[in-house]
């Protein structure tokens, strides 16, 4: 796997992510022709980032070059925070890996080598995009300087400083568990589905399947966990239901659509789960 191709494949999976349609309460083909503008320019700014993750450059330094890049191409803010924090040590481990049987360990082996110095620059890019809901918080605020001084002083690894948040923020998760959701939930399954259903089907079947077993952690900060564990049970009965592609299926999934619109919930870190899906895939050797 060149470096080109890596970075090839993390921004695709980006681009497929954004255009599965529809996503319930989020940007998509069919939403907002101003917000999928912004979320296909800042896919695409972020090439640059991700392939320098893929040539070597550390983990912390593409993140901060794609935060800058994500917020100065486009003018809707934060588009892409969650997706690049999981894409650019992909992207990284990929190449390492050269072939998809190998990228488990290659991951594995990018996060333990993620150290202070990458921490302190994923918390500063996190502060940078000001992302909505995270509030005040007694461990890693990105808003405070006592924060800095404490990775800077333990050299707190990546992470061993995400440990706490591993089980309601779906980055420190992903980061904790060497992305078992992605790879379970996300990858194997849609891997399946693919080849039974056009990619559009099996991509909103693959974001239900992710839903159903991770309670997204955007929602629970907003709208609290029961009800995220409401609407992983409401994916659950679309899926019961043989998923979008049946009659039954669908009828399910438009009320769920209709239930998200009316509570204001965006699932968005299932989005960034998908996106990852979509990228393990095209790793693999998969094209639309």
């Amino acid at each position: 796997m060149s470096p080109e191709d890596a970075a090839r494949c993390c921004t695709l999976g980006l681009l497929l992510e954004l255009a599965t349609s529809p996503k319930p309460g989020l940007v998509d083909r069919l939403s907002n022709p101003d917000d999928y503008a912004y979320f296909t320019a800042s896919a695409v700014a972020l090439y640059p980032c991700f392939l320098k993750a893929a040539r070597g450059t550390p983990v912390g330094d593409a993140v901060i070059c794609s935060t800058r890049e994500m917020m100065s191409w486009q003018r809707g803010g934060n588009t892409h925070l969650g997706s690049l924090l999981l894409l650019t040590p992909l992207a990284k481990a990929a190449v390492e890996a050269g072939k998809i049987e190998g990228l488990h360990r290659s991951l594995e082996k990018t996060l333990k080598q993620m150290d202070y110095r990458d921490l302190h620059k994923i918390l500063k890019a996190i502060r940078i995009v000001g992302p909505g809901g995270l509030g005040k918080v007694a461990y890693l605020d990105v808003n405070s300087a006592r924060t800095y001084n404490l990775v800077k002083h333990r050299k707190l690894s990546v992470v061993e400083a995400f440990k706490p948040y591993a089980r309601w923020e779906v980055v420190a998760h992903e980061y904790c568990t060497n992305y078992q959701a992605s790879m379970m939930h996300g990858y194997r399954f849609l891997r399946k589905r693919i080849f039974q259903e056009d990619w559009n089907t099996a991509g909103i079947n693959t974001f239900l399947n992710i839903l159903q077993h991770l309670p997204d952690s955007h929602v629970s900060r907003r709208q609290g966990r029961h009800a995220a564990k409401i609407l992983s049970r409401l994916a659950k009965q679309v899926l019961d239901a043989g998923g979008v592609g049946t009659a039954e299926g669908s009828r399910r999934y438009t009320q769920l659509i209709k239930i998200v619109k009316r509570a204001g919930m965006k699932p968005a870190a299932t989005a960034d789960l998908l996106a990852v899906a979509y990228t393990l895939l095209l790793l693999s050797g998969w094209r639309p």
